[in-house]
C-alpha cells in the first residue's frame, strides 16, 4: 500500500491493522461450522471440505481483484479486508481438523502441520521480496497475488481429494477403552460414551 497506492507510513500501518480485524469473523464461522455438524444436518466431511473450498477460492479471487483495483485506495483496502475475511471461513478447518482425524493424537498432528506452516511463513517474505525487488510496482504485486491465489487453489484441491473430516481407522480406540470414544449428546454437545449411557439409564429403568 505504501509503494503502489502511496499511503504514508502512518496510514499504511493503520489500514494494515484494520484489514486484520477481519480475523474476528473466525468466531462466528466456527459456530456456524459446529451448528452444521450437529446431528441431523451435515457430516463433518462435507462441512470441512465445503468451508475449505469456499474460504480458499474466495480469498484467492479477492486477492487477484485487489491487484486490479488501480489507484482506488478504498477499493483496494476493501478487497484485502474481504480476502482475509474469506480466509477466516477456512480457519476453523485448519484449526480443528486434527481433532476430527485423531483426537488422541491431535497434539502431535497439529505440531507437525504448524511446523510446515511456519516454514511457509518464513519463505513467503523472501519470495515476495524477490518478486518485488526491482520497483515494487503494481504489476509485480499482481504476480504476488496470482502466486498466492494459486497456492490457495492447490491447497483447496488437495484437501478435497485427500482430506477428510472423519475419524481415521488408525486413530480409533480399542474396545477396552470405550470411554475415549466421543459422541454427540441430545443437546448437541460432545459427550463420552459413558456419559451418554448414564443419560439413557433412567429411560431404560422406567
Amino acid at each position: 500500500m505504501h509503494d503502489v497506492l502511496g499511503f504514508n507510513m502512518t496510514s499504511n500501518g493503520v489500514l494494515s491493522a484494520v484489514i486484520f480485524l477481519s480475523g474476528l469473523l473466525l468466531v462466528p464461522f466456527g459456530w456456524l461450522s459446529d451448528w452444521l455438524r450437529s446431528p441431523g444436518r451435515l457430516t463433518s466431511n462435507v462441512v470441512r471440505k465445503s468451508f475449505c473450498v469456499i474460504g480458499f477460492t474466495s480469498a484467492g479471487c479477492l486477492l487477484i481483484w485487489a491487484g486490479y483495483t488501480g489507484c482506488n485506495r478504498a477499493l483496494a483496502v476493501v478487497a484485502l479486508f474481504l480476502s482475509l475475511a474469506c480466509d477466516a471461513i477456512a480457519s476453523p478447518v485448519v484449526a480443528v481438523n486434527q481433532l476430527d482425524l485423531a483426537h488422541l493424537h491431535a497434539g502431535k498432528i497439529m505440531g507437525l502441520t504448524f511446523f510446515v506452516a511456519s516454514l511457509a511463513s518464513i519463505a513467503a517474505p523472501h519470495a515476495v521480496g524477490a518478486m518485488t525487488y526491482h520497483q515494487s510496482s503494481r504489476s509485480e504485486w499482481q504476480n504476488v497475488f496470482f502466486l498466492t491465489a494459486g497456492i490457495y487453489a492447490v491447497g483447496a484441491i488437495i484437501f478435497v481429494v485427500f482430506g477428510s473430516g472423519e475419524r481415521q481407522s488408525w486413530a480409533k480406540t480399542s474396545e477396552n477403552n470405550p470411554q475415549d470414544e466421543l459422541t454427540f449428546s441430545e443437546s448437541g454437545q460432545i459427550a463420552t460414551v459413558e456419559q451418554t449411557v448414564c443419560m439413557q439409564l433412567p429411560s431404560l429403568t422406567a
